[in-house]
């Protein structure tokens, strides 16, 4: 990912809690595993992740109490509204304890989420954001991240919509906005395998006669990836 050294180093040298928002399947786990590609790449740090599908040997995390034992670290949240039950009010102060205890053990907290998961609470708690592609009428109204990424007046910016392109990202650093790349990492990909839901017909109707040709199964198995693959495009 192309972002500046210093930035990186500002971001995640002191304890801090970063926001990652984005619409659904704009790229919003890519991100986290950029982000953590180029950490790794020049410093030595202790991971801990909450919701990430890939095992990247890190400490996983499956509860606020393991949460709130993590000392000296940097921690990935992704889906974090599945941690953090924002829905009850009741739940705010054990919450913000949570959070005020993250920046007392020294670690770097960064959320994912959907734009509406970030309520103004937990928003008003953020002190840098990346933002992908998101729907601004899904932010919540008087949000702290709605208004920063309604005040950002780049080209991406419409009338409905924060356009940004799946391969980047901007980056809001507390003063500043950057536009950043996100280059796209296939071996993190846990998608790349589902199933195409709709199929061609000429796809499907070409097994029959390829079966009455008698043509070899790896054959016609090549033949439809081919299909597939000039569908996809």
């Amino acid at each position: 990912m192309t972002t500046n050294k210093l930035q990186l180093n500002k971001i995640f040298s002191s304890p801090k809690i970063v926001g990652v928002v984005a619409d659904a399947n704009t790229g919003k786990s890519n991100l986290l595993y950029n982000l953590i590609t180029d950490l790794h790449k020049d410093y030595d740090f202790k991971l801990y992740s909450y919701g990430l599908k890939v095992d990247l040997g890190e400490q996983k995390l499956y509860s606020m109490e393991e949460l709130e034992q993590v000392k000296d670290g940097i921690i990935f949240c992704d889906e974090f509204f599945t941690l953090f039950d924002l829905e009850d009010r009741k739940k705010r102060r054990e919450i913000e304890n949570t959070l005020r205890l993250i920046y007392h053990n020294n670690n770097v907290f960064v959320l994912c989420g959907l734009p509406d998961n970030f309520k103004k609470f937990i928003s008003s708690k953020l002190d840098a954001i990346f933002f992908k592609k998101s729907t601004l009428s899904t932010f919540i109204n008087g949000s702290t991240i709605k208004n920063l990424a309604i005040s950002y007046k780049g080209r991406e910016l419409g009338s409905t919509i924060l356009n940004i392109a799946v391969d980047k990202a901007i980056l809001y650093d507390g003063a500043h906005y950057y536009n950043i790349d996100v280059p796209y990492l296939q071996v993190y990909d846990t998608k790349i395998n589902n199933q195409a839901l709709c199929i061609p017909k000429k796809c499907v109707e070409s097994v029959p006669i390829l079966v009455q040709e008698n043509v070899p199964a790896d054959v016609v198995e090549e033949v439809l990836s081919e299909a597939f693959a000039e569908y996809k495009r």
